[in-house]
C-alpha cells in the first residue's frame, strides 16, 4: 500500500473523527470554555438521541480508520530506523482507540444529562477523566516520535514538516479558544482531530512532490 493512499485514509478517520465531534455537540450558539465538560454537556443534552448516537459510534469507527492511516509511520520512516516506525505506529493506534472509546462516551454523558441525575454523571465525568489520560499519555507519547523522526531527518519527509506535526499544533490550543464566535465553535471544538487534518494534507502536498 503506497504513502500516498495511508495518508489519505489517515486523512479520511481524521474527518470523520471531526465529524463525529460536530454531531454530537455543534451548537450556533457556540460555547463557552471554562475547564470542564459542563458547556458540551448543556449542548448535548439537548440534541437529539439520534445525534448522540451517530455522533457517538463515529468515535470507534474512525479510530479504526486512523490505525490504517497510521501505518505510513512504518512505510515513512528510513529502512534502518523500521523497529522505531512500528514502535510508533503500535503507540499512535493504542493512543486513538482509547481516544476513539473516550470519543463514544461522550454520547452518554448527553444521554445522562437528559435526566439530570448528578452523581452518575460525577461518576461517569470520572472515568472518562481517567480514559483521557490514558489517551493522552500514550498519544503525546507516540506524537512526539512522529515529530523527532520528522525533525531528525529519519523520514522521507522535509524536516520542515516538523512544524505541522500534531504535537506542535496542539500547542495552538490556547489560540483556537479566543477565536471568534462560530470559528471557536467548529474549529475549537473539533480542534484535537483538525490539527491530524492539517498534518495529513501538508503530508500529502510534500509526498506528492517528490
Amino acid at each position: 500500500m503506497s504513502i500516498t493512499l495511508l495518508l489519505f485514509i489517515g486523512l479520511i478517520g481524521a474527518v470523520g473523527m471531526f465529524l463525529g465531534d460536530m454531531t454530537l455537540y455543534f451548537d450556533r450558539a457556540d460555547y463557552e470554555n471554562d475547564g470542564t465538560l459542563n458547556p458540551v454537556i448543556n449542548i448535548m443534552k439537548n440534541v437529539s438521541t439520534k445525534r448522540l448516537y451517530i455522533g457517538g459510534i463515529l468515535g470507534p469507527i474512525n479510530s479504526f480508520v486512523y490505525c490504517i492511516g497510521f501505518y505510513h509511520l512504518v512505510v515513512m520512516v528510513n529502512d534502518r530506523y523500521a523497529i522505531l516506525g512500528w514502535i510508533l505506529f503500535f503507540i499512535n493506534c493504542f493512543g486513538i482507540v482509547c481516544g476513539g472509546a473516550y470519543h463514544s462516551h461522550c454520547a452518554n454523558l448527553g444521554l445522562i444529562g437528559r435526566h439530570n441525575d448528578e452523581k452518575t454523571m460525577s461518576e461517569v465525568i470520572d472515568y472518562m477523566a481517567f480514559q483521557k489520560k490514558i489517551s493522552f499519555t500514550l498519544q503525546a507519547v507516540g506524537l512526539l516520535g512522529v515529530t523527532l523522526v520528522i525533525l531528525l531527518g529519519l523520514t522521507i519527509l522535509p524536516r520542515w514538516m516538523a512544524i505541522f506535526s500534531p504535537l506542535v499544533l496542539v500547542l495552538l490550543t490556547p489560540v483556537m479558544r479566543k477565536l471568534p464566535k462560530g470559528l471557536h465553535m467548529v474549529i475549537c471544538g473539533g480542534w484535537t482531530n483538525l490539527i491530524f487534518v492539517i498534518y495529513y494534507v501538508m503530508a500529502i502536498i510534500c509526498v506528492g512532490a517528490m
